[in-house]
């Protein structure tokens, strides 16, 4: 039993130190940026807007119904890099 109440002791700082880092904010961990040159810019932001378009499937190849298409997939954004 004290090995137990050791254990958990070592692991709680731990614990409380990753929460901390996760608690940022979740839109902006949620995001992808695809870095591209400025004449690439209209090129990526086309594709993605097509892709948009496209109807949301598992890894199988069934398609989500409509209710579940948007909740916690992430967004893509195109970044102009120096």
């Amino acid at each position: 039993m004290k090995r137990f109440i050791v254990i958990a002791a070592l692991c709680l700082p731990v614990a409380g130190l990753a929460t901390t880092f996760d608690a940022g904010d979740p839109a902006a961990a949620n995001t992808f940026e695809i870095r591209v040159s400025q004449d690439e810019l209209g090129d990526c932001q086309q594709t993605l807007r097509e892709l948009r378009q496209e109807p949301v499937v598992t890894d199988n190849g069934w398609r989500l119904p409509f209710f579940l298409a948007d909740d916690d997939l992430p967004t893509s954004v195109c970044v102009v890099s120096i």
